[in-house]
């Protein structure tokens, strides 16, 4: 028997594991109902149709050789504008996870830390423990507002960045202009950087948003985001990484080596990207509406069900929905809840097992989804106790 490498035995990715053992239940019978991954397409969202179209036309003009491995320089140029940076300030990664994969690479060496949000996307779970560092958490409040206080009382000398997802996944926050202030006010005391996770940054429905290159001042900041959800193009797989402030140089060129070692990114989706980021973004304003809608219908749902609450998302598709009750933990819960055919992902993949019992739900489904899914919660609540 051969043997998988000690490195392989520390990843993990809640969000699909769940999966393998719903299709079990599935060839069995079981009609399911999938909320546990953020990918629009199956609930019938589409790209706008001119990025497609550029998507398409660059398959006709031939760009099927590989692009430069920091990124196609039209595209970079974009970004740019877009960030406010320089073009070599940007580098073009295969989705935004490749780029958080080559930020863990560049920063965090063994016994290291990026200070992570709790709860937090595991990924970010993934990346610290590959690269040998130590899984290092600030809290967050009842509403999973940064605590700043205890933001500022969790970094150590071994914390190399701080870490902000704003709109956050798995909880749909929304992080307060005072807040994201106090998290720049810190870092510069600590003389840290920040990172900021910017990927649902136009999926926002509830109050306002601010993103931190706008308020960073002279923090050095490292911006990441994505075709994915802002322009509903998972399937695209191209993100970026920007870096703001003079003090990057030597890591820029960490990341140029990181990205000559995987050649490119796919460079028609790179053109795709160009488009997206261009415009025109009428679809922006819809899909908040739908994803408004859907969000009120879930938040109505769980405030009937005795034993679930929820503090409700403000943006991106997620909700976050605490659970009290007989389960020993929020595995437990939804083993138990995929029986129901409801597939969601415990709480424990994205925040340490002593935080409490919790489920994300992703609300893309459809309203009659969104119901018969929260009427199949009810019934196995009531049925467990």
């Amino acid at each position: 028997m051969i043997q998988p490498s000690v490195r392989s035995e520390l990843v993990s990715y809640p969000i699909r594991d769940i999966v393998q053992e719903a299709k079990r239940l599935e060839k069995q019978g079981t009609k399911m109902i999938y909320l546990n991954i953020g990918d629009p397409a199956p609930f019938g969202f589409r790209p706008p149709q001119h990025i497609l179209d550029a998507a398409a036309e660059a398959l006709k003009q031939n760009y099927s050789g590989y692009a430069p491995s920091e990124g196609d320089p039209e595209l970079r140029s974009t970004i740019a504008n877009y960030e406010k940076v320089a073009p070599e300030d940007v580098f073009v990664t295969s989705g935004l996870s490749e780029g958080i994969d080559f930020l863990f690479q560049a920063l965090v060496d063994p016994g290291r830390n990026i200070l992570l949000p709790v709860p937090t996307y595991p990924l970010y779970l993934t990346k610290q423990r590959l690269s040998y560092g130590t899984i290092e958490f600030y809290d967050c409040d009842s509403n999973f507002e940064p605590d700043v206080d205890n933001l500022r009382k969790s970094i150590t000398k071994y914390t190399r960045a701080l870490l902000v997802i704003n709109p956050n996944n798995p909880t749909g926050s929304v992080y307060s202009r005072k807040t994201l202030e106090a998290i720049v006010d810190i870092a510069g005391e600590h003389n840290l950087p920040i990172i900021s996770d910017d990927a649902y940054e136009k999926l926002v429905f509830d109050g306002e948003y601010t993103n931190l290159r706008t308020i960073h001042k002279d923090v050095p900041l490292v911006s990441g985001n994505s075709i994915s959800k802002n322009y509903i193009y998972p399937g695209a797989r191209v993100g970026y990484i920007a870096f703001h402030g003079e003090q990057w140089s030597v890591m820029k060129d960490a990341l140029q080596r990181l990205c000559n070692q995987r050649l490119s990114v796919n460079w028609e989706m790179q053109r795709a990207y160009m488009a997206a980021l261009k415009g025109p973004h009428d679809h922006i304003a819809k899909f908040n509406a739908d994803l408004k809608k859907r969000r009120d219908i879930l938040a109505k749902r769980v405030k009937e069900i005795p034993g679930l609450s929820l503090a409700a998302p403000k943006g991106a598709f997620y909700a976050f929905i605490k659970v009290d009750g007989p389960w020993k933990n929020d595995a437990e819960f939804v083993r138990g809840l995929l029986k129901e055919g409801v597939v969601t992902v415990p709480g424990s993949g994205f925040l340490p097992t002593d935080k409490g019992k919790y489920f994300r739900v992703v609300f893309l489904g459809s309203p009659e989804q969104i119901n018969e899914a929260m009427d199949r919660v009810a019934r196995y609540m009531k049925n467990s106790k």
